[in-house]
């Protein structure tokens, strides 16, 4: 009969675990569609919300670093091969170690661009758009994994939750992504909305924002995370 090892034992129950936390999600992750997760990596991260909001926070912070790279092809390899490191992962602690890891690089890579954030409602900043891009890659504006994310370049992402002036019948996200009301280099006063509330403790998704484009006035609104706090 053959033995069966510790480091076995640990992976055929980490994906039990996650067959059965399957059964009862119905979460979606901020880069990816969760009905239509095949891997152990991909169950874990739509199944636990810890894991989930730090694949918020990775999502929103690539997307700002890919617009400020001076070398996006190089940007995209260098997450290619963080992905496959992460996909390897068998275990829980592993994945969340992989995030914490890339999101320190990403941030320093932000820092240098990096301007103040406003910190309480009511409050402005001077910003501007870098980057426009689709929740899920690829996907077409306006359907389903086609909301837009806005990158500041004050390391703040959004996503589109409404512009005002549109006609109710407008679709904001498939308007969003062929406008340029609001381009890409474009200066815009952001003011911070509201906060989230009863949130768990270092969880704070779910500010609200408005974005005004200083060259012509329009204006959008967008939250900060695709799950607010304590999501998944």
């Amino acid at each position: 009969m053959m033995a069966i090892s510790k480091n076995m034992v640990a992976v055929i129950s980490f994906s039990l675990l996650l067959s059965l936390l399957g059964l009862f999600t119905t979460a979606n992750a901020a880069s990816f569609d969760c009905a239509k997760a095949t891997t152990l990596v991909e169950n874990a991260i739509c199944s636990n919300p810890a894991l989930s909001g730090l694949e918020d926070q990775m999502a929103s912070l690539y997307s700002q670093a890919l617009g400020q790279s001076a070398n996006t092809k190089q940007f995209k390899e260098d997450q290619r091969a963080w992905l496959k490191k992460r996909n390897n992962c068998q275990s829980e602690s592993c994945i969340k170690q992989a995030y914490q890891e890339r999101l320190s690089v990403l941030r320093s890579s932000t820092s240098n661009t990096a301007m103040q954030s406003p910190s309480r409602p009511g409050e402005c900043v001077t910003t501007k758009i870098v980057e426009k891009s689709t929740r899920f890659e690829g996907a077409i504006p306006g359907e389903s994994g086609g909301e837009i994310h806005v990158s500041l370049a004050n390391n703040i992402g959004l996503y589109l939750t409404d512009i005002p002036h549109l006609a109710p019948h407008i679709n904001a996200n498939a308007y969003m992504a062929r406008t340029h009301d609001f381009a890409k280099g474009d200066k815009v006063k952001l003011c911070l909305l509201s906060l989230p509330q009863d949130c768990p403790p270092g969880d704070d998704r779910g500010k609200v924002y408005s974005v005004t484009n200083l060259k012509n006035q329009m204006s959008f609104t967008g939250v900060d995370a695709w799950h607010l706090c304590g999501g998944a």
